[in-house]
């Protein structure tokens, strides 16, 4: 009796998807079931340094190149000391920074490639006449090199634990052409994943929780046998702007699913709203039996006092990857606005991604750096967020926000645009919060003016004793021990343990 967790890839900056994932393995690592976090992406980096980093235990993971190659997860301990040693004593040695080390010799170039602040290796690149060759991959041990013609990846060679070529693969484009894995010929990047699954043996009491399925669900169903199917919607799940009385355009990432939804057995969202909707949806296109579930994708461990909120009140964060869909830009911008008039308002932002530069510049060029910080990507706990007096997102999208959970359970009041799912879940408007419409703004100038305006009537009318209050009777349904108990029945229903109408799915929270 397995719990299967299937996810596509993890890298250094997660989503929200993988810290999901990290929340569900901490309520569940104690369950008696078997779990399984599987990771189907090729990893140009040993995914197990990023699996742990996030908080998920290496010997739960696998990865699905490592799997068929019949690798088991290592750390990432191979030194670039005990590289030297493979190379002939006239390659001369330079360090590179403090990302790689360099060893030459005449036309020939190996640069090794370090885990940062260590001088363990990540991968090596040999470079003969300034052209690229091949990519070394390492844990503790050689994992696979990648063959380069030109700037384009022709060939993949992995080893098994015992140092063998275990699997090869070719590809052009960066796209699986054929794998040779023993006796087995498989074509394209379809027969490779359709192998996988069919070697993980899914069957009688096993749970498969699908968090991302893009590219790999036509192979997930074919192998589903007897085993029980749950696909987790992270996401706002249809566009609505292409919906009518008959028909509803589906969220790319879950169309597949959607559209083969009888194959699936439940549904998992994190709002009851959401269930509400795509039940209404399911109902509406013939589909009256589909299994939807309430759970949370996070939780909290406890409640704040609030007791600073108030006397920080001047003081804003924001928790989020650094993309355009996030519009932090505009959050800075409406801070700004207001430094002449609230000369004690200061905006602190965590998180790390593509937008780093630009907001950096940004922050430079309206001459703010003394009160709008970047932070980088931190692990936020509740004395963190406890001590600020705000929370502002710009967001224009979110399944659920699990900092926007972390931020009422630490009783911070809220200013957001009114959008489902998470802001509309998490904030009363008025009461813990403002929730700006969308429709209430035509431009970027006037997003900016409208976020201005609303963070100088939080910190002049603001009613913090009412808004830290209401914020602890939210937050307390979010619980370890509730949402815990919503999995433990999940499980149980879904493995057969209890009767479906034993439990009101989705009732609790």
């Amino acid at each position: 009796m397995t719990v299967y967790h299937i996810n596509k890839g993890i890298g250094p900056s997660s989503s929200g998807i993988e810290y999901a994932q990290k929340y569900r393995f901490d309520l569940v690592k104690q369950f008696p079931e078997k779990q399984l976090f599987i990771y189907c992406d090729y990893s140009y980096n040993n995914y197990s340094r990023f699996t742990e980093k996030i908080g998920i235990d290496i010997d739960v993971t696998l990865n699905a190149y490592k799997f068929m190659a019949g690798q088991k997860n290592h750390a990432s301990t191979f030194m670039v000391d005990d590289f030297q040693l493979t190379l002939p004593s006239y390659f001369l040695r330079k360090d590179d920074g403090e990302k790689a080390v360099n060893f030459s010799y005449g036309e020939s170039l190996y640069k090794v490639w370090l885990i940062p602040g260590t001088f363990r290796i990540d991968r090596v690149d040999t470079i003969v006449s300034q052209h690229l060759q091949e990519v070394a991959h390492y844990s503790d041990r050689l994992t696979n090199i990648d063959y380069y013609n030109g700037k384009e990846i022709f060939c993949r060679y992995f080893f098994n634990e015992d140092g063998e070529q275990s699997m090869k693969q070719f590809l052009h484009e960066g796209k699986i052409l054929v794998t040779f894995l023993g006796d087995s010929v498989l074509y394209g990047k379809g027969e490779f994943y359709n192998e996988f699954f069919h070697r993980l043996n899914f069957g009688k009491g096993d749970l498969v929780i699908i968090d991302r399925n893009a590219g790999i669900a036509a192979e997930l169903l074919q192998n589903k046998n007897d085993a029980k199917y749950a696909v987790v919607i992270h996401a706002e799940h249809f566009s609505e702007r292409m919906i009518d009385d008959n028909w509803v355009l589906w969220n790319n990432h879950y169309e597949f699913v959607f559209s083969n939804r009888k194959y699936i057995d439940y549904f998992i969202v994190s709002t009851d709203k959401q269930k509400k909707k795509l039940k209404d949806q399911f109902n509406k296109m013939g589909s009256v039996d589909t299994k939807i579930i309430t759970i949370p994708v996070g939780f909290i461990n406890e409640l704040n006092d609030g007791q600073a909120v108030e006397e920080n009140k001047y003081k804003f964060m924001t928790a989020s990857r650094l993309a355009a869909e996030k519009h932090i830009d505009v959050l800075v911008r409406a801070v700004v606005a207001l430094k002449e008039e609230l000369p004690e308002i200061e905006f602190h932002i965590y998180g790390a991604g593509k937008l780093v530069k630009e907001l950096r510049d940004l922050i430079a060029k309206l001459n703010a750096k003394d009160f709008v910080k970047l932070h980088g990507h931190l692990d936020l706990d509740n004395s963190i967020y406890g001590s600020y007096g705000g929370y502002l997102t710009a967001s224009s999208s979110e399944g659920f926000g699990l900092t926007l959970l972390e931020a009422v359970s630490a009783c911070l009041p809220i200013i957001g645009l009114d959008v489902d799912y998470g802001n509309s879940e998490f904030i009363k408007n008025g009461i813990n919060g403002f929730c700006i419409s969308p429709k209430s703004f035509k431009n970027e100038e006037e997003q900016v003016e409208i976020f201005s305006n609303m963070i100088r009537k939080m910190v002049q009318e603001m009613d913090y004793k009412c808004a830290i209050e209401f914020s602890k009777t939210k937050a307390e349904s979010y619980l370890a021990e509730n949402v815990k108990s919503l999995w433990r029945d999940f499980y149980d229903i879904s493995l057969g343990k209890k009767p479906v109408n034993s439990f009101e799915i989705g009732g609790t929270l």
